[in-house]
């Protein structure tokens, strides 16, 4: 391979993975405007989309249309580029680049020609999602976009839930996400919670985390037209209560601590370690219990 041949390998230009704001342009870092100043050519899924960035940030380095339906063609191009000594920068619409967007093929062929290939990391809308869910430091499993048909995303619901030891991050459009929701709804179960985040970084930034009916409910009421962008939803791992106390003992349980002086949130501790429930999801049901003892 050429990566054990160094005298080889360092004529060739190094390949850079450059991530770009998901929607606040100062989220980009220094180091990665450095980079797209600095390179000889720039990749860029839509390079329209993109010019606003780079003109934004005065970078005047030429532009190479590169998105999944050129993918081969195009990536052998640039393999030729960097193989005569070309520094090229890889460049999604948003966020990071072959994370649900065309890279793979060309990082690939890039690492199979013995091309260093560098990373300069940033914007995420999964690890953004997740960090703000409270869910962040849990076992996940991302899977980019859940399948259009009703059978594949079954599937994967029961999976799931009968493994039912991480969280399930996927992507999802506007324009099924009711339908996605409804599904949701039907293999899981009306006490299943949620987070759906929308709009990161962005001025209506959205991040909600609520029950499937009020999900659906939101949703609903909104007119889907106008929802714009991808959709991330984090499933969490279900506690499925059937098989053990119902919610109404749960419920009287938390009342009894509550009645008793200890404060919300130890009670929810005591409850959860109980009945051996996750504290986000018994928090956000009861919170109601918070607001009345605390307004006593």
């Amino acid at each position: 391979m050429h990566s054990s041949n160094k005298e080889k390998q360092s004529i060739y230009g190094i390949l850079y993975v450059v991530a770009t704001p998901i929607g606040n342009f100062n989220d980009i870092s220094s180091r990665a405007i450095e980079t797209l100043s600095k390179v000889n050519l720039i990749a860029s899924e839509d390079t329209r989309h993109s010019k606003k960035l780079l003109n934004h940030f005065n970078i005047k380095v030429r532009q190479i249309s590169y998105h999944k339906y050129n993918e081969q063609k195009i990536s052998n191009i640039l393999i030729n580029n960097l193989l005569d000594g070309k520094n090229i920068a890889l460049i999604s619409d948003a966020g990071t680049p072959a994370i649900s967007d065309p890279g793979d093929i060309l990082i690939k062929k890039a690492k199979k020609n013995g091309i260093n290939v560098s990373p300069i990391p940033g914007a995420c809308s999964i690890t953004s999602a997740l960090s703000a869910s409270g869910y962040g430091s849990e076992n996940f499993q991302f899977i980019g976009f859940l399948p259009k048909q009703t059978a594949k995303k079954e599937k994967i619901f029961k999976k799931h839930i009968s493994e039912n030891n991480f969280s399930l991050v996927f992507f999802e459009s506007p324009n099924r996400l009711i339908e996605t929701l409804k599904n949701i709804k039907k293999n899981y179960s009306e006490e299943c919670v949620l987070v759906v985040a929308r709009e990161i970084s962005k001025v209506h930034e959205e991040i909600l985390e609520q029950n499937i009916m009020e999900c659906i409910s939101w949703y609903e009421s909104k007119n889907p037209k106008k929802l714009k962008g991808e959709f991330v939803i984090i499933l969490p791992a279900q506690d499925h209560l059937n098989d053990k106390e119902s919610f109404n003992d749960i419920e009287n349980f938390l009342i009894l601590l509550l009645d008793n002086n200890i404060s919300y949130v130890n009670a929810i501790k005591a409850t959860c370690s109980k009945y051996k429930l996750k504290k986000n999801i018994i928090y956000k049901k009861y919170i109601h219990l918070a607001k009345e003892y605390d307004s006593d």
